[in-house]
């Protein structure tokens, strides 16, 4: 078992709600550092550069932890018809993340990661940073899952230690694998592993019945938090409402996350 990690503050979580959002812009915009979200996120974390898989439209971009001397992989979520086609290719298919192979996973999502993965192995490995994150919103939340899975069965230390990946975060991410990929996952990660979700948001609700049908299985903790603000809630505390508007898939503590116009998002 991975050494238990402590919780993630909730200005912590707010940065890393930042940078997810970053993810869906593309690098030239990225370049001039000029969002309102950048500035917001200056000095912790500063654009690197961007790897996408274009036949897929999945994409994740770097950014250097200037104070700390590592690396946060952000994974963009659905932008594209090809990311929804990814979406939907929600069969099963036997693992082929890393050593282990242990269980079944999505196949839209492990196509996906292992494309990403193989473009961001080199970068991590040149770039060796001390402290390693994989964040992501949505369908960037899967991805970010299973290239995090990877990376740590690459480079994983005998008996099941993942020192090489410290945190994955994700803001209304999927289920990604069953019940056996959940317990390996767990073994490696499943204490770096922090899912933020909220009962505002419309597609976690619509999607948990049909996961549960299909025999998805839950990663990692899962974190309940505010969509408009940046407030953590407790699992005892009150519904913040019905998952009726669309939109708030796409706010998580006060952050923006998903495709914009004209810098929606960065402001």
């Amino acid at each position: 078992m991975a050494p238990t990690a402590a919780a993630l503050s909730l200005d912590a979580a707010v940065g890393y709600s930042l940078a997810a959002s970053l993810a869906y812009s593309p690098p030239a915009e990225l370049r001039r550092g000029s969002g309102g979200y950048q500035q917001r996120l200056a000095p912790r974390l500063a654009f690197s550069q961007q790897v996408e898989v274009d036949r897929l439209r999945a994409s994740a971009t770097l950014f250097e932890m200037e104070e700390q001397d590592g690396v946060c992989v952000a994974f963009r979520g659905s932008t594209d018809l090809k990311n929804y086609l990814s979406m939907f290719n929600l069969f099963f298919e036997p693992s082929r993340l890393g050593t282990a192979k242990g269980g079944r996973v999505h196949r839209g999502y492990q196509e996906a990661s292992l494309e990403l993965y193989d473009r961001l192995s080199p970068l991590l490995a040149s770039r060796q940073p001390q402290r390693l994150a994989f964040i992501g919103h949505s369908y960037g939340g899967g991805t970010a899952t299973l290239c995090a899975l990877a990376h740590a069965e690459a480079g994983g230390e005998a008996g099941g230690e993942a020192s090489s990946v410290d945190e994955v975060v994700t803001f209304a991410g999927p289920r990604v694998g069953d019940t056996q990929f959940a317990m390996r996952y767990d073994e490696l990660l499943g204490e770096r592993t922090t899912h933020y979700v909220h009962d505002l948001d419309p597609v976690l609700a619509q999607n948990q019945p049909l996961w549960n049908a299909l025999g998805f299985a839950h990663t990692g903790r899962r974190v309940r938090c505010a969509a408009a603000e940046p407030r953590l809630l407790a699992d005892g505390d009150p519904s913040l409402g019905a998952p009726l508007n669309f939109a708030d898939h796409g706010r998580y503590l006060g952050t923006v996350l998903g495709p914009s116009p004209a810098g929606w998002g960065q402001g």
